[in-house]
């Protein structure tokens, strides 16, 4: 009637889906194994296995070698968690602390001593570029993005009423191009909000480039050692300080290094070409070995956020 829904919706809103739900293999197997559950007990974080793995970052088999167990968001196969040596690496169920409980503590105190590094491939990311970027993006983020070429904005996107209906980053690459990352599961959405409210006539292309890049995110407090030893740029904090963003080559390739963290901790997130994610990976690991490098799952992404008071959209913050 007015044009937005009156409440949250999101439960029910088809942007919950991507492309992947139009495969009609995948929805068949998905939904017997869903149908199959009608009846079973529900554990706390299970997860489905039908259909997978679906989408896989270029890391999948490295971090299958360092023991990670993966779950799934919309269809990309995520790290959740990473079993020590002699332990299962799976799942293992129950209304109590599973399996996982104490291996996610050690790595949520690892990246809080030491330095851990996460496979974020899955973020959902988009170019905005044109000459009449920026004034778009003044109309539909809350806070203010008209800042110079190398800085990063945390913002909001607001409804009429002022809920908010996303929550994401917004890097300035250049003068008329803008890079934005919001969460795996919310990429049809946060697209399909972001297109519909771009003011009409005005000269802009938004495209999503979420496949065209994997996500290394670089946390804890040797952050910057690892760093400084695979790139020639300065990353110490005078030169490349908290909210900025600019392109470095880590092992011959270019990257965007966005200064931001959603742990709380010292930290980059590392944008690559796809294709180069691995080389980018092994260059990281090899340079963090002295300083206790070890890849960290979204388990210990979620106690971490957690502990240092961060929102999360759709259950923190929503449109209402």
């Amino acid at each position: 009637v007015d044009g937005e829904a009156p409440l949250d919706l999101w439960v029910v809103d088809i942007r919950r889906f991507s492309s992947l739900h139009r495969d009609r293999d995948w929805v068949r197997d998905r939904t017997l194994e869903a149908y199959g559950k009608h009846y079973t007990i529900a554990f706390p974080h299970e997860e489905y296995l039908s259909g997978r793995p679906r989408i896989v970052s270029p890391l999948y088999e490295r971090l299958k070698t360092h023991r990670a167990v993966f779950g799934s968001k919309l269809g990309w196969e995520r790290p959740n968690w990473f079993a020590p040596d002699g332990a299962a690496a799976e799942d293992v169920y129950s209304m109590g602390r599973q399996n996982w409980f104490g291996p996610v503590g050690d790595e949520h105190r690892h990246v809080r001593e030491k330095v851990g590094i996460f496979d974020q491939s899955s973020f959902a990311k988009y170019e905005l570029i044109g000459t009449d970027a920026l004034k778009a993006l003044d109309w539909i983020c809350a806070n203010d993005v008209s800042k110079p070429v190398g800085r990063l904005t945390y913002t909001q996107l607001l409804n009429t009423r002022g809920g908010i209906e996303a929550d994401l980053t917004v890097s300035r690459l250049g003068e008329e191009r803008f890079y934005i990352v919001t969460g795996t599961g919310f990429r049809t959405h946060d697209l399909s909000w972001i297109s519909d409210h771009i003011g009409s006539g005005l000269d802009v292309r938004l495209t999503d480039v979420t496949e065209e890049y994997g996500t290394l995110s670089l946390m804890g407090p040797r952050a910057r050692d690892v760093l400084s030893a695979v790139t020639d740029a300065d990353v110490s904090n005078a030169a490349f300080p908290f909210g900025h963003a600019r392109e470095i080559a880590i092992a011959g390739h270019t990257v965007k290094a966005l200064r931001v963290t959603y742990v709380g901790e010292l930290g980059w997130e590392l944008h690559v070409p796809i294709a180069a994610t691995g080389e980018v990976f092994d260059a990281l690991m090899a340079a963090g070995k002295a300083h206790g490098v070890r890849p960290v799952g979204y388990r210990a992404l979620e106690s971490l956020r957690l502990e240092k008071g961060y929102r999360a959209w759709g259950s923190d913050i929503t449109p209402n």
